[in-house]
């Protein structure tokens, strides 16, 4: 920690709860990239492979995966959350442009915090209560209808991923991608993710 020769901070040093949303910002944007790099690399592939091999046994063999319906679903699920921390930076999000755009620019900032409180609640709550959940489907073995493993781990995962867009809304309330280290950005300036 910086200090004066007096002994007191100086002005510019960072306070505790600075470096903490420093440390929160860099961690969860991390997080964040990574997670969308499990979705795009591991959990998409695997839902067109596996989709592709159900439907090729169903149709072709007469032979159905009995499973396949509940993993994919699963596969699914996982595809979207982990894809929500990435889609909230870059401002993927769906909100009504239509009227966005027609607000005064200090409105619309308004209009981020307002989205931004409101997806830390839902998906705060949601974060809480799958995490509660957890214990609730060890203790009683929870499975799918065809897919005979546990699925507490999914909902773990998907408790984790609903942290992780707490932690960027909070990090991120503006969904603006200017500050961001992770990602590919195009180098005019159109955009996108690789």
């Amino acid at each position: 920690m910086s200090t004066t020769p007096e002994g007191g901070e100086a002005a510019g040093a960072p306070h505790g709860i600075d470096r903490f949303a420093a440390w929160v910002d860099r961690v969860s944007e991390r997080t964040s990239w990574e997670l969308f790099r499990l979705g795009i690399y591991v959990v998409l592939p695997a839902l067109v492979v596996l989709v592709t091999a159900d439907v090729t046994l169903r149709y072709v063999f007469n032979s159905p995966l009995q499973w396949a319906r509940d993993v994919n679903g699963l596969l699914l699920l996982m595809s979207i959350f982990c894809s929500l921390p990435h889609a909230w930076d870059r401002a993927y999000h769906i909100r009504m442009e239509v009227f966005y755009l027609r607000v005064a620019a200090d409105k619309r900032r308004r209009l981020d915090v307002l989205a931004s409180v409101a997806g830390i609640v839902f998906f705060g709550l949601m974060a809480i209560q799958g995490a509660r959940y957890v214990p609730f489907m060890i203790r009683t073995g929870e499975t799918g209808e065809d897919l005979l493993l546990p699925i507490w781990p999914f909902m773990g995962f998907l408790a984790f991923c609903s942290l992780v867009v707490v932690a960027r809304l909070f990090a991120n309330p503006a969904a603006t991608e200017g500050a961001l280290r992770y990602g590919v950005r195009a180098p005019d300036g159109e955009g996108g993710d690789a």
